[in-house]
């Protein structure tokens, strides 16, 4: 049976908002899309439900995050670790300390709270890191698609988080639910030459998708380069590394990670702030993905990502939330509306939304299936219902603004309602 879903505005995203616009939906998937009184011609005795004053759009795309820190700001607070956090080492060894103290059972609880909050905030995919594979079960109690890292950290050979022969056994296990199993090599400065060439080689092997911070401060374009900075003079020696220091490596994070080639479709390169124009031509003609988190950017002092040369250059672009050690929400439109503000007349509203919704579902491998409200693909989307309805010439600008959280009033993923206010 044909079911239609029509709200005052569709947003297809693959075309212009659509006023009295309506989705027709089989089985699961897009039928159609178009106004509301063509649908009932095309489909006649079709199921109407009707949205009446709302918006509704394609599910938004967290294409990086850390769910298992949900609960952070709590174990802050319960272990006394108030400490001021004034560079983003401090905040590092903060974050160190606290997980060391956090068993399995509170993380498994942390996550599951993270991913009912995406939900909860419009968000249809994610692609999360994880740190502790012991609690992924959790992944296949939700209707979430996407990607699941496991991160891998590692410099002394004998101290390596995740072995190479566990992350292929992960890798080989299959799905989690929607969510699709890929490597997450933490960063240059947290993983060996050695140890992210075999993480490297693995992923080629396996086809397997890829998740780096790089190039998030301009400390570690300095560790890089010379391997000196508070990178090597304070996380070192926290860490108990001191004689695991690499050698000056004399390059800059991208084209470093371009020659043990890193770089490509397969690849998300996470937060990107330190990049020049020359490297982000490298990152397009790679294929490779950047996915910016900047209320995480900007919380620690990391600086602005180079938007308008990722842009000049064509790199595909998508938004994370990051995590709650430096965000305030796990909400892709609280992020919008921050990236609308910190990068003001550099990026149009449209993009914006483009880079939360397409470019996203494109980062997590779901190009076709989610991101966009077009024939054949899945009938995943939201349903915002604001308090006052914009004018129709106002409402990607809206949609843009701050509030949007708080709007979202019902979401379906599969053709099937998942979430509801």
């Amino acid at each position: 049976m044909t079911d239609l879903y029509r709200a005052r505005f569709l947003v297809p995203i693959a075309g212009p908002p659509i006023e009295d616009g309506a989705l027709a939906v089989r089985d699961g998937r897009i039928l159609e899309v178009g106004p509301v009184v063509e649908l009932k011609g095309n489909f006649p005795g079709a199921g109407v439900f009707d949205f009446c004053e709302a918006v509704l759009l394609p599910p938004l795309v967290n294409a990086h995050t850390h769910l298992e820190l949900t609960d952070f700001p709590g174990w802050r607070e319960e272990f006394g670790d108030l400490s001021a956090t004034e560079t983003f080492v401090d905040w590092i060894k903060q974050v160190v300390r606290i997980k060391k103290q956090v068993t399995d059972d509170r993380f498994r609880d942390s996550l599951a709270e993270g991913l009912r909050q995406s939900l909860a905030a419009g968000t249809g995919a994610i692609g999360d890191i994880l740190s502790r594979p012991s609690i992924r079960e959790i992944y296949q109690t939700v209707p979430l698609l996407g990607r699941v890292f496991f991160e891998i950290l590692g410099v002394d050979p004998a101290r390596v988080s995740l072995s190479v022969d566990a992350l292929a056994d992960l890798l080989e296990a299959g799905p989690l639910g929607g969510l699709y199993p890929g490597a997450g090599p933490h960063a240059p400065y947290s993983v060996s030459d050695a140890l992210l060439n075999q993480v490297l080689c693995l992923v080629r092997e396996k086809n397997a998708p890829l998740s780096i911070h790089l190039a998030e401060t301009e400390d570690e374009v300095r560790f890089l380069k010379s391997s000196t900075g508070l990178l090597a003079a304070g996380l070192y020696p926290f860490a108990g590394l001191e004689k695991h220091l690499p050698a000056p490596r004399g390059i800059r994070p991208v084209p470093y990670f371009a020659s043990l080639g890193g770089l490509g479709p397969n690849t998300l390169v996470v937060h990107g702030v330190h990049v020049v124009p020359s490297e982000a031509k490298l990152l397009a003609e790679s294929g490779t993905i950047v996915v910016l988190c900047p209320r995480s950017n900007a919380r620690l002092g990391a600086g602005r990502a180079p938007i308008e040369d990722y842009f000049a250059a064509g790199v595909p672009l998508a938004l994370g939330t990051d995590s709650l050690a430096s965000s305030d929400s796990l909400s892709v439109w609280d992020e919008i509306a921050f990236a609308r503000d910190w990068f003001g007349s550099r990026v149009a509203s449209e993009r914006l939304l483009e880079m939360a919704t397409r470019g996203g579902a494109g980062a997590l491998g779901l190009r076709g299936e989610m991101g966009e409200l077009t024939p054949g693909a899945g009938a995943h989307f939201q349903v915002l219902r604001p308090e006052a309805m914009p004018q129709a010439q106002n409402l990607i600008d809206f949609l843009c603004s701050p509030g949007r959280t708080e709007d979202v009033a019902e979401l379906f993923l599969n053709g099937r309602r998942v979430w509801y206010n």
